[in-house]
């Protein structure tokens, strides 16, 4: 009880600056309805909690896969019931998939959050950056719920894929240099980070090889910037994971298909792929054919597993731990 009591005083005082935002914001428009607050004390609130032993931890934070739904009074729900068992099975492909890629062997930590639905990803940015406070708000909560009770001093891996990689910005943005220092790097994936915000926030660091360490890795991928998200542009950093290289140069995923980066746009290029075959109708509004947000993950998969070890072996050399 001592330790939830730190941690509730803590977290009031992190979040003191988020509440004020939430109330100016809910004051010029209807207040959202809101299901219940997680209570990161309660192990109900995270996907796993998983320590093995390892001298890292990640710290993953899951992407949207929730759309809009009704509460029992038949209103409209713009976001994610942590509570409700159906939202949370629609997220456990999600987790799984970045359980393996970034934590095979390392401490994993995942916690469910009241993230915006889909629907609101496709009501532009107003609604967007409106919406997402909230969800911000109880991803603070579960972090430094993490740092203060479970971390140890560990160092640690963020990781998020499309809203959960927002988060990700959002968090590293925050950082002092005392938690900055535990940083082995993050993973921004399918998500963008504004050449304002590199000029405003120099927590934000770009990743420059495959090793450095301290520094976000981050990357979206498309047949031509024609097919780029407004969404997720303009981006002011972008790394290719084929081959660790931030200029023009190529790298092959497999025999049949490349990816380069166009440095103007800060985006991978992937040429060689069928755009109709990765094309999801009722995400359309978001994705035109030849985006291929939806495969971030999957199409890099083994070259992300490779990387997670290759800079969480750089860091602990670096640091002799």
């Amino acid at each position: 009880m001592k330790q939830k009591k730190v941690f509730k005083i803590i977290a009031f005082g992190l979040a003191c600056v988020s509440w004020t935002n939430m109330s100016n914001i809910a004051s010029a428009q209807v207040k959202d309805r809101l299901p219940e607050e997680p209570d990161y004390s309660s192990a109900d609130s995270w996907y796993q909690t998983i320590y093995n032993g390892s001298k890292v931890d990640v710290f993953y934070i899951a992407p949207t896969c929730v759309w809009d739904w009704y509460n029992a009074s038949g209103n409209i729900m713009h976001y994610a019931d942590v509570h409700c068992e159906k939202q949370r099975n629609a997220l456990l492909p999600s987790l799984k998939l970045a359980q393996d890629i970034f934590a095979k062997t390392d401490n994993f930590y995942a916690p469910y959050y009241r993230q915006i639905t889909l629907e609101s990803w496709m009501n532009g940015d107003s609604i967007i950056e409106h919406r997402f406070t909230y969800a911000m708000n109880d991803i603070k909560n579960a972090f430094y719920y993490y740092l203060t009770l479970m971390n140890h001093k560990r160092p640690f891996i963020l990781a998020g894929f499309s809203q959960g990689a927002k988060a990700v910005v959002e968090l590293i943005k925050t950082l002092p240099d005392s938690v900055c220092s535990q940083l082995v790097a993050a993973y921004v994936i399918g998500y963008k980070i504004t050449p304002e915000e590199l000029l405003q926030y120099p927590t934000l660091k770009a990743a420059r090889d495959s090793m450095d360490t301290g520094v976000i890795i981050c990357y979206n991928s498309v047949s031509s910037v024609e097919a780029l998200c407004t969404a997720l542009s303009p981006n002011g950093i972008c790394i290719n994971p084929t081959n660790w290289r931030t200029d023009t140069i190529s790298g092959q995923l497999n025999d049949s298909v490349s990816v380069k980066i166009d440095t103007l746009h800060h985006v991978l290029l992937v040429e060689g792929l069928d755009k109709q075959k990765y094309f999801l109708p009722s995400l359309s509004k978001l994705f035109k054919p030849g985006n291929f947000h939806l495969q971030e993950l999957l199409f890099y998969r083994t070259q992300l597993e490779q990387n997670v070890s290759l800079r969480i072996k750089n860091y602990l050399q670096i640091s002799n731990k």
